[in-house]
């Protein structure tokens, strides 16, 4: 462990997992599109770190991902600092910024310039360069400036970054080409592949190889061999009588607006936290949604196919029961996780039955994490702390776990399931 990183501090993986930092629990941490953002406490000061993935053959002076005059167009004693005693190339300046401040002409007259600290570091291990910048407030503060660099200086690249979703998306589109030469193949719409007649979401995929980028093909291919072959099924698959599928009708959990943005021929039903129910029919190796089309032929209503879909889900884990962890003391904060991952598994929570049970482990109301499809984690209520970590430890997990559900926590009471809020 690095002699700057303190054993309590929270590991972050960064987009695709090309770094790993670590940063005190008392900072207030922020992932917006890939830009992390920690806040010093009491809001004295703002760490920002931002990636970018550069070829090896491309040779550049680290300096031009520094744009002062942008930055800072009024600065002054800025230097350039010794490099990072660390296995990068690096660069560090710091300086003090001028901050326009509010108000018309004549109300600034008159007025002392309010001046920032600021200190920027930029970094490069092989395809992998990051930029991280400590702005601070106008009261300075030495200590929130030191664990800034022990953030930073704790920074760990990866030794095999993965390719960034660009060039990834070109190598799916190669694959493809190479492997199934007599089917049409190109790149369409939001990094999506269109392989014959199906379109094909990469998003998920993306993130399975970013975890392991060794493993591109066999991730990949079979993925786009179910593709091929699904095509080959013909109306009595994917058009079936009601009866032919009826005990394999499951609930399955989604985002709701990747649902209404990607998929609205799907039968869906909204529920809790930004989470919509959709339905699917279980095959040996895969699953397909159920779309509006076939609600119509089968003539029934979206409540009775719910109805449906959840007794086969009860029967689907009587069959194979759920094994659980479960961690702590009774008295104090206990966390409960499915053992193995499932498909089914955070849709377990729309069962009633399923929700008693945890109840009768965790208390009359517990919070539950659901950062993807086949993972949750459930933690009772007797330690906010407890709650606070989880939280944070779901939000990180929903950026880089396979089909993600949701950052949000939610809530199981007598009542059922709603959203979590501090205050409950």
């Amino acid at each position: 462990m690095s002699e700057t990183r303190p054993q309590h501090w929270i590991p972050y993986s960064g987009p695709a997992g090309w770094y790993t930092v670590w940063y005190p629990p008392s900072w207030k941490f922020d992932d917006e599109s890939g830009t992390i953002r920690l806040m010093s406490p009491g809001g004295n000061g703002m760490l920002t770190l931002r990636s970018f993935w550069v070829p090896e053959t491309v040779q550049i002076d680290l300096e031009d991902f520094i744009d002062l005059d942008e930055l800072f167009p009024r600065r002054r004693k800025v230097r350039l600092l010794d490099p990072l005693d660390m296995d990068v190339i690096s660069v560090v300046f710091e300086g003090e910024g001028a901050t326009p401040r509010g108000g018309s002409w004549w109300q600034k007259i008159g007025r002392r310039t309010a001046w920032k600290k600021w200190r920027i570091w930029c970094l490069r291990k092989g395809t992998v360069c990051l930029v991280a910048m400590f702005l601070q407030t106008s009261n300075f503060d030495p200590e929130a400036e030191t664990l800034a660099g022990m953030i930073v200086r704790s920074l760990e690249f990866a030794e095999r970054p993965a390719d960034p979703p660009e060039r990834f998306a070109e190598r799916v589109l190669e694959l493809a080409q190479r492997k199934f030469p007599l089917l049409e193949a190109e790149r369409v719409g939001d990094f999506q592949l269109r392989l014959g007649e199906s379109t094909i979401n990469l998003f998920n995929f993306y993130r399975t190889y970013a975890a392991d980028p060794d493993q591109f093909e066999s991730i990949l291919l079979p993925a786009l061999t179910t593709v091929v072959q699904v095509q080959g099924w013909g109306k009595e698959v994917l058009e079936p009588d009601l009866d032919q599928v009826r005990d394999r009708i499951m609930p399955m959990l989604y985002p709701e607006a990747v649902w209404q943005d990607r998929f609205p021929n799907f039968i869906g039903s909204s529920w809790v936290g930004g989470l919509v129910v959709l339905y699917v029919v279980d095959e040996s190796q895969a699953y397909w949604y159920i779309r509006n089309e076939l609600l119509d032929k089968w003539g029934i209503s979206v409540d009775e196919l719910h109805e449906l879909a959840i007794e086969n889900l009860d029967r689907y884990f009587q069959s194979s029961p759920m094994e659980f962890t479960l961690a702590g003391e009774s008295e104090g904060p206990q966390l409960l996780l499915p053992v193995r991952p499932d498909a089914y598994n955070t849709s377990r929570f729309l069962s009633t039955d399923f929700q008693g049970r945890l109840r009768e482990l965790l208390g009359h109301e517990f919070a539950v994490g659901v950062p993807s499809r086949d993972f949750f984690v459930a933690v009772s209520l007797n330690s906010p702390a407890a709650v606070e970590q989880v939280r944070q430890k779901v939000s990180e997990d929903f950026h880089h776990m396979d089909h993600p559900l949701s950052d949000r926590m939610l809530l199981v009471s007598n009542d059922g399931v709603s959203e979590f809020q501090a205050e409950d």
